[in-house]
C-alpha cells in the first residue's frame, strides 16, 4: 500500500486493510515516515545498518514486558543482539493492523504482525511498537517493543536448544544437526 508523501522507491510495509491509510488529501507526516521506514527496514532484505539508520545516536531499544528479562539496548547493543538472528530467520515479513500518530506527545504508536521461516518451524508474533522521536520527527530516540510474550516463550528457548545443538555438531564435526521439535 502505498502512502501519500512517501518515498515512491522504497517499498512500504504491508497494512491490513484500507482503513488505516492516511488520507491522500493529508501529508504524510515525518513522525509516520519514520515509522514506516523503521518497518520496512525489518520487511527488507535484513542489513544492521539499515536496522539503526532510523534511530537517532542515543534510541534505546526495549523489548516487552519486562517478565521477559531482556535488557534495554542502545543501538551497538542492539546491532549485537540482533546479528544473532540473521542466519535464523528468513522471509521476515512484518504487516500492520492499525498506526495511531500523537502529534503532541512526539509519538507513533504501531499494531503489528510478523511471520518468518525458521529452522524449527514457522515463527509469528503480534506487537505494540511505541516510537519516540527526535523534535523534527526523523530519527526515534526510544522503541518500546511490545511482543506477545506467550509466542516469544513458546518459541525462542527451542530456538536457543536448537542453535546451542547446531553450534555443538558443528564444533565434533556433526553435520545434520536436525530439528528441535
Amino acid at each position: 500500500m502505498s502512502y501519500p508523501g512517501a518515498n515512491p522507491a522504497a517499498a512500504e510495509p504491508e497494512v491490513a486493510g484500507d482503513a488505516n491509510a492516511p488520507s491522500t488529501s493529508t501529508p504524510i507526516s515525518t513522525r509516520r515516515k519514520t515509522a514506516l521506514a523503521a518497518i520496512e527496514s525489518y520487511n527488507s532484505k535484513w542489513d544492521l545498518k539499515n536496522m539503526v539508520s532510523w534511530r537517532a545516536p542515543e534510541c534505546i531499544h526495549e523489548i516487552l514486558p519486562t517478565s521477559l528479562k531482556v535488557p534495554a539496548m542502545d543501538n551497538k547493543s542492539y546491532e549485537a543482539y540482533f546479528a544473532n538472528n540473521l542466519a535464523v530467520f528468513s522471509n521476515f515479513r512484518v504487516t500492520v493492523n492499525d498506526i495511531v500518530e500523537d502529534a503532541a506527545a512526539n509519538k507513533v504508536v504501531v499494531w503489528a504482525r510478523s511471520t518468518a521461516d525458521t529452522a524449527i518451524g514457522p515463527y509469528a508474533n503480534e506487537y505494540m511498537l511505541i516510537f519516540h522521536f527526535t523534535p523534527a520527527g526523523d530519527k526515534v530516540t526510544r522503541f518500546l517493543e511490545w511482543v506477545d510474550s506467550a509466542a516469544a516463550v513458546a518459541f525462542f528457548p527451542r530456538l536457543r536448544l536448537y542453535l546451542e545443538k547446531k553450534a555443538a555438531d558443528e564444533a565434533a564435526g556433526v553435520v545434520d544437526h536436525g530439528v528441535i521439535r
